[in-house]
């Protein structure tokens, strides 16, 4: 069995508020849209700032904040869709710069807004085989990289952000319950067209086309399609809760707190409609940060942990899901 124990975060220093976007785009000042989405600033990666020196920094104050995890952990994971190098894998430089011991197992993996579940499920998998104890799992986002200066939606909707976490060998709790579902049908909905193999960057890629969608898109930077996401998440995401239920034998009464990624409040709160949740229940907690990614359920449990608000004998239901398109959810025992 297992559990996340210490917890640290990071953010970058620079901040973009709500007043900066509509000084940028000055014709969205009256619109009601905004104001739904639960969101009044996001940080913002430097120009020289690498993003896993974000994931460094996290690292780092997790250890201050706990000496004795650094000769402690024994496998690295890092998560995040910059890389340093081609090859070898960033978590083996994270280990360097962090001092870790060079018995430590080193890996890297990342599925977007869908990656804490899997993160979660790949580390308990190594303590319940044995091959680990102590998990260290670092991810981040820096996806305001990739957006086209037009791009209103989402320079409104993310935010960069790293975060450092322990999942550890645990007699009293536990991780359960995983689901896991992709639909490569609709992988098109959340997409960078260009800059790998498949289409490398060419003279075309910053030039927009209509997409089948109706909508702009520049093929070298990201894309969501927000519509189609909104309807994606409605549709699988109930599903997926009820599924995890079932797998642990509990009902709706029995969750204390459903920790779900955080794509904006509007898709959160109807998402809590459909799916029939205690609205109570439904932690939402963007508005200083906005979608950051796969560091968006971390942000939860670090903020609940720092208030005091996860205890003993709880009933957590994780739930992420985006880019894949992906979904998943498990249930922390706590």
């Amino acid at each position: 069995m297992s559990k996340i124990s210490e917890i640290a975060i990071y953010f970058p220093k620079k901040v973009f508020t709500n007043e900066d976007f509509f000084k940028l785009f000055p014709d969205e000042r009256d619109s009601k849209t905004w104001g739904k989405l639960g969101i009044n600033q996001r940080h913002i990666i430097g120009e020289q700032e690498v993003p896993s020196d974000m994931g460094l920094l996290a690292a780092k104050k997790l250890f201050l904040e706990n000496p004795s995890l650094r000769g402690e952990v024994d496998y690295l994971i890092f998560s995040g869709h910059e890389r340093d190098h081609y090859t070898p894998v960033t978590a083996s430089f994270l280990q360097k710069k962090l001092g870790l011991a060079t018995n430590v197992g080193c890996i890297d993996m990342h599925q977007g807004c869908a990656s804490f579940v899997h993160l979660l499920a790949h580390a308990d998998g190594l303590i319940q085989i044995g091959a680990a104890n102590k998990v260290l799992i670092i991810t981040l986002s820096s996806l305001t990289n990739q957006f086209h200066e037009k791009d209103k939606s989402n320079r409104f909707m993310f935010g960069d952000a790293a975060t450092a976490f322990i999942i550890e060998k645990s007699e009293e709790s536990k991780i359960e319950s995983y689901c896991f579902g992709n639909d490569a049908e609709s992988n098109d909905n959340i997409i960078i067209l260009d800059g790998e193999h498949r289409t490398p960057i060419n003279e075309k890629s910053y030039d927009s086309f209509t997409n089948r969608f109706g909508q702009e898109q520049w093929p070298g930077y990201f894309y969501q399609n927000g519509a189609g996401v909104f309807r994606f998440i409605l549709d699988r995401v109930p599903n997926t809760i009820d599924e995890a239920l079932t797998k642990s034998n509990l009902t709706r009464e029995d969750i204390d707190f459903y920790l779900f990624h955080q794509p904006n409040a509007m898709v959160l709160k109807a998402l809590s409609k459909i799916a029939k949740l205690d609205e109570e229940k439904l932690i939402i907690d963007l508005e200083d940060c906005g979608n950051t990614v796969s560091v968006s359920i971390p942000i939860l449990i670090h903020n609940l942990k720092k208030q005091k608000k996860i205890n003993p004998n709880m009933n957590i239901l994780f739930c992420g899901f985006g880019t894949g398109m992906s979904w998943n959810a498990c249930i922390w025992k706590t």
